[in-house]
């Protein structure tokens, strides 16, 4: 995956705007897909939203007040400015134990699902609700 940092310089040092948004969408695209998966291979093995969750940025999210939670949940997401956050789970099962997965309602009317991985060097992922449609998952709804 490539960084948006890097997409940027790439642009800056000439790249062009079509080759810099393929790369983008690709970027998007793979984000979302890793999202979807995540959600389908983890079926129902979800532990309860508690600290200790062996997801210790989900443990401190948990710990914030909720205008908190949002600002954080939307920080990479263009245009979103949180209004209200749901946790929805956190994975228990081996392949995919410690994911933890919110949702995050925007001012604007959009709404998105957020992987936050176990590991903290590791990128939040956020998916629009929109692309869960149809999947068998959903946003604001616990696992």
């Amino acid at each position: 995956m490539i960084p948006w940092a890097l997409l940027a310089a790439l642009q800056r040092l000439g790249g062009s705007d079509s080759f810099s948004r393929k790369l983008r969408r690709r970027c998007t695209m793979r984000c979302r897909v890793l999202l979807l998966a995540g959600l389908m291979a983890i079926g129902s093995g979800f532990a309860a939203m508690a600290a200790g969750s062996g997801n210790s940025a989900n443990d401190r999210l948990l710990a914030l007040p909720p205008d908190e939670q949002a600002a954080m949940l939307t920080r990479g997401i263009k245009g979103c400015a949180g209004e209200s956050v749901f946790p929805m789970g956190v994975v228990t099962t081996p392949k995919w134990k410690g994911l933890a997965y919110w949702s995050v309602h925007c001012k604007d009317g959009r709404n998105f699902a957020v992987q936050i991985a176990p590991d903290p060097k590791a990128p939040w992922i956020a998916a629009d609700c929109a692309a869960l449609q149809g999947t068998g998952k959903e946003c604001f709804k616990k696992f």
